[in-house]
């Protein structure tokens, strides 16, 4: 095994361990709606990872790197709709009581894997390891090449799968430690606002 593929197994792990909008989704959907909405999440994260996958297999992803408005324009539609999952998950509070709750309705659950899958394609974390780091960890004598990134685009994926179905698992596993902690409903919403702050900033640099 190679000292570069070596490389690239701990950047992947890196990189999926590291928190990031999908895995958050993933976990306060698991919480809130059951373990089977936050594998529905996970799925849907993975599913928007394949499609970078298929961009850096052909060689799409050059057009982000000729059309850098393009990737801009990306990156601050995907910290809008951060934005409005921030909102979307900001505890509300029922009438008369005064106590702060989850929205806990059908909808959100209806479309995790979609909503995962958009979460996904806007991360700007996926897009820049696809267009800045998956080129260097390929031989520039790989032939055929799309293959080559194929593969480990496949590779980043499963290993996102496994953490994704991991988190949906164990987060629902610790649903009632948690849920009897009130101030973790309110740790999605800021860390979404946190990250559309953070790609914000990188898409209007």
């Amino acid at each position: 095994m190679s000292y570069g593929f070596l490389s690239f197994l701990l950047a992947v792990l890196v990189i999926n361990l590291s928190p990031g909008p999908a895995m958050l989704y993933v976990m306060n959907q698991s919480l809130r709606h059951g373990v089977r909405t936050g594998l529905k999440a996970a799925a849907g994260v993975e599913f928007g990872v394949f499609f970078y996958v298929l961009l850096a297999a052909f060689g799409l992803m050059l057009i982000f790197k000729e059309v850098p408005l393009l990737y801009r324009t990306v990156q601050v539609a995907g910290a809008f709709y951060l934005v409005y999952l921030a909102y979307l998950s900001w505890p509300r509070r029922k009438g008369g009581d005064g106590s702060a709750t989850s929205d806990r309705s059908p909808e959100p659950a209806r479309y995790a894997f979609s909503k995962g899958m958009l979460i996904n394609l806007s991360n700007p974390k996926i897009g820049l390891f696809f267009i800045s780091l998956l080129p260097q960890f390929v031989p520039s004598d790989a032939s055929p090449a799309w293959l080559y990134f194929l593969i480990y685009g496949l590779i980043f994926n499963i290993s996102g799968i496994l953490v994704n179905m991991t988190v949906g698992l164990t987060a629902h596993s610790l649903r009632d430690a948690i849920q009897r902690s009130t101030w973790f409903d309110y740790v999605p919403p800021v860390l979404f606002a946190a990250i559309a702050v953070f790609a914000f900033i990188r898409g209007l640099a």
